[in-house]
């Protein structure tokens, strides 16, 4: 029995959802060897999201649809292309045959740092560090942080739980990441999706650029890399939370720089990989 594929090709969002990023697709279920059902689920939708400045191709990234002008800022800020907002002077988002495209223009003065920048790269990806020769340039400079106060305990649970029941896209089908930022006294401010939680990063950076505060912090469904670890940091939050556990990396670039960082959030167990002020805190 072969799965048949659905009548229209095209990425189309599922009616009644809030949010597009999911498709129907045909699949067979099988609850035994000899049972089989021809069934319609619902899958996270992937596509081709092609970047270029100033009409030059800089990278392809495997992608969620949706939230691409978030995507389109918040990449390029946290990629070091642009200082600001203020440097991107036009984004211009188009379907194409085989993905989707994102023209940005940006000011000279930031063309010619990126084609300096493209002297040390051959590429890059969704990895982070894909394509790039010279060690170095594989982890960022990033200059000391202002020291900031770990979120509390509860506030953090409570973060959790309200991330999960947020996720429009993962409660739908799974298969994405999720990042949302919180403030001081863990109200939700904003949520991103994406198939790659590098995406979802970015995404809700791009959405939240002009509402950041060091005090704030970013929990995310994934575990900590030193680029997540680097993208709050450029964006100027002062604490990672991932639900998963941290890389060795991610530990020493978070204590080089005073960032909080805080992870494998296991029922009321969370675990503080580095911490701005200690003073407060006991060893056993």
């Amino acid at each position: 029995m072969s799965i048949q594929e659905t009548t229209n090709s095209e990425r189309e969002v599922v009616e009644g959802n809030e949010r597009p990023g999911i498709v129907e697709r045909n699949v067979l279920e099988r609850r035994s060897d000899k049972n089989l059902t021809l069934k319609q689920d619902l899958i996270a939708d992937e596509v081709a999201v092609a970047f270029a400045y100033n009409g030059q191709s800089h990278a392809v990234m495997m992608a969620s649809p949706i939230d691409l002008y978030d995507f389109a800022v918040g990449f390029s800020v946290t990629e070091r292309i642009v200082d600001s907002v203020d440097d991107i002077l036009d984004i211009d988002i188009r379907d194409a045959k085989k993905g989707i495209t994102i023209q940005l223009r940006i000011k000279q003065i930031m063309m010619e740092r990126l084609e300096r920048q493209r002297r040390q790269m051959s590429g890059r990806s969704g990895c982070g560090i894909c394509g790039i020769i010279d060690l170095e340039a594989a982890i960022p400079k990033l200059e000391p942080m202002v020291q900031t106060d770990l979120p509390d305990h509860t506030i953090i649970n409570q973060a959790v739980e309200i991330l999960q029941s947020n996720q429009l896209i993962q409660n739908s089908c799974g298969g994405v990441h999720c990042a949302g930022m919180f403030d001081r006294t863990g109200k939700l401010l904003a949520i991103r999706e994406d198939v790659g939680r590098h995406n979802a990063l970015d995404k809700l950076i791009g959405a939240q650029l002009d509402n950041i505060e060091p005090e704030y912090f970013v929990l995310m469904s994934s575990r900590a890399s030193h680029e997540l670890i680097a993208k709050v940091a450029i964006a100027g939050i002062g604490t990672l939370v991932t639900i998963s556990a941290a890389t060795t990396l991610a530990i020493e670039v978070a204590n080089k720089i005073n960032l909080n960082l805080i992870g494998f959030i296991r029922g009321s167990r969370q675990v503080i990989y580095s911490a701005t002020a200690t003073s407060n805190l006991t060893q056993k």
